[in-house]
């Protein structure tokens, strides 16, 4: 029967991850995706129930708990995970890609505890493969933030629309969809990219942006691949194009371009609104760009000298690589970054009275996991999946610093640069520092308040609330006997045996032990005479802080609340 293949343990790497009401519409629900397992988690705040004797101290140790709310097998490897809340449902659903270009909307159905398929697409025609035998592109799974239709990559260079149907629309706008109750998606159909620019090609990653009247996606791309040992030769090779969807009338217009990006570029950020644009993660350096003003992006290490060409300014203090990094934003100006070798660090995007982003600050706030995806939770915490090591549920504290006072040095310069009422506003802004920054003086007097409220920067601090537990990637294995085993254990006639192996990788290796089952270490057994079954009862919570006498006082001496307003009212 398992000739072929037997899965002995469910899989316990995590590589995506989702935060939405999945299970109910009264709280949000933590979804992780591992190669062919799906995991349901819920925030447990009330650990332990806080009684009148606790402290408040103790109550500010006591740490959040994830709770595994469900699980749900798939007949195939996930290769990309989005959610989207459907029409008619306060409910969230799943947009799950597998491998040879699948696509299925799952929702969690609480009548049978299980997974429900609203919709099923798959495009293995022929026609669609441009030659390939097999899909080596990854199917990329993008959802519109304001839930309008999703977008998938198949083979390198299509794209799949997915509509979702919305109350403003008619039953002619809807293509006929037929009789009978609505349903929540429209006729899905296909772009060929390179209809749109033939140049368009290798396509390294893309986002739907924030702000847009339609649903907008931005796609990063590189048409003349090169690599590092040709720099010399051929460089800033990678390109953007921002491509407004119209699913009524399927017209796709180029709104935006732009080409000549460093050649490391490796994924993109949609910064949420008001700032609105993307920020571009290349390997040596980060990018600000946005349709309405001029780009912006700083250099993160020396390698960018003699591999560039775009204007990049040197980040002070920061000596960083962002190749294999996790991101995720906490606030619209902040993002969290979790570096290939676990270092985290916020990133604060620093605005002007206009809204438009003039420089980064980093601030290294600790080191964690090697992170494969990130997901920002309910406020105040991070979730960082890993499939290296064990997945940590983040808490973190948000501390204000004080108005940025700075050296005698850098007051001279912001005071020469008041001084200099000649100078034009984007050449002031070219000479500030970009660790400490305050508001224009001119900017404050053309925009009033509006140019106070610009970014305060804050320190964060983080504090592991609970962990999943991954075994993998498994190096080596060895089967042994336990070194310890109860006596009630020892006459079982399936041998009891364990598995240790090396799992984990770089900082986050380890051993682990595997066994069969729970192995309790048994204190003391005695008999239960005619006891034919047992189950457990739940049982109120009894408080027990003040034990109450016969006489109708307390432990120490106090009347009770009851004897108290009795004898008030008598």
């Amino acid at each position: 029967m398992y000739a072929v293949y037997r899965q002995a343990h469910t899989p316990t790497a995590v590589e995506f991850s989702v935060y939405c009401n999945f299970i109910s519409c009264k709280e949000k629900n933590l979804v992780v995706a591992g190669t062919s397992q799906l995991y349901v988690y819920r925030i447990i705040h009330d650990v332990e129930s806080t009684t009148k004797t606790d402290k408040p101290s103790d109550a500010k140790t006591r740490k959040e708990k994830l709770e595994q709310v469900a699980s749900f097998s798939l007949f195939g490897n996930v290769m990309s995970m989005a959610s989207v809340q459907l029409i008619g449902t306060s409910k969230d659903a799943l947009l799950l890609s597998f491998k040879d270009a699948k696509l299925s909307v799952v929702e969690y159905d609480p009548g049978t505890h299980d997974l429900k398929t609203l919709s099923l697409h798959y495009f293995e025609e022929p026609e669609l493969r441009d030659g390939f035998v097999q899909n080596v592109h990854i199917p990329i799974v993008r959802v519109d933030p304001e839930n309008r239709c999703a977008v998938m990559l198949v083979y390198g260079t299509k794209l799949v629309v997915l509509p979702f149907r919305k109350d403003t629309l008619t039953d002619e706008q809807e293509g006929g969809m037929g009789e009978g109750p609505k349903s929540s998606f429209l006729p899905s159909y296909i772009i060929d990219v390179r209809e749109l620019d033939e140049k368009l090609l290798n396509i390294i990653d893309m986002k739907f942006l924030h702000g847009y009247y339609e649903p907008t996606l931005l796609i990063l791309f590189e048409p003349n691949q090169t690599w590092p040992g040709r720099v010399a030769v051929r460089q800033d090779t990678c390109s953007i194009v921002a491509i407004s969807l119209n699913i009524m009338q399927k017209v796709h217009p180029v709104i935006w371009s732009l080409s000549s990006l460093p050649f490391d570029c490796t994924q993109v950020m949609a910064v949420p609104k008001p700032i609105g644009g993307v920020v571009v993660f290349a390997v040596n350096s980060l990018l600000y760009l946005n349709q309405s003003v001029p780009p912006y992006g700083v250099s993160l290490n020396s390698m960018t000298t003699g591999t560039t060409s775009f204007p990049l300014r040197v980040q002070e203090e920061v000596k960083i690589t962002l190749d294999c990094c996790q991101s995720d934003f906490i606030a619209y100006d902040k993002m969290v970054i979790s570096l290939k070798g676990g270092e985290i660090y916020v990133l604060t995007l620093i605005t002007d009275g206009m809204r438009s982003v003039r420089s980064f600050h980093f601030d290294k706030a600790a080191a964690s996991v090697l992170t494969t995806c990130m997901v920002t939770m309910e406020p105040g915490f991070l979730f960082l999946g890993s499939r290296l090591g064990n997945s940590l549920l983040l808490k973190y504290t948000e501390k204000l610093q004080e108005a940025p006072m700075e050296d005698g040095k850098d007051k001279q310069e912001n005071e020469k640069e008041v001084e200099k009422q000649e100078e034009p506003p984007t050449k002031k802004k070219r000479v500030e520092s970009s660790t400490n920054w305050t508001d224009e003086v001119d900017e404050i007097e053309v925009y009033g308040s509006e140019a106070q409220s610009g970014t305060q920067l804050a320190t964060y601090s983080f504090e592991v609330c609970d962990s999943i537990l991954n075994i993998g990637p498994c190096a080596n294995a060895s089967m042994g006997e336990p070194a310890f085993l109860s006596e009630e254990f020892q006459n079982s006639p399936e041998p009891d045996l364990e598995v240790v192996v090396c799992s984990g990788f770089g900082k986050n290796g380890a051993l682990s032990v595997l066994q069969r089952s729970i192995r309790p270490q048994v204190v003391t057994t005695f008999e239960l005479p005619g006891c034919h079954d047992m189950w457990t009862v739940v049982s109120s919570e009894v408080k027990e802080d003040k034990k109450v006498s016969k006489n109708g006082e307390s432990e120490d001496g106090a009347k009770t609340e009851t004897e108290e307003e009795e004898g008030e009212k008598g």
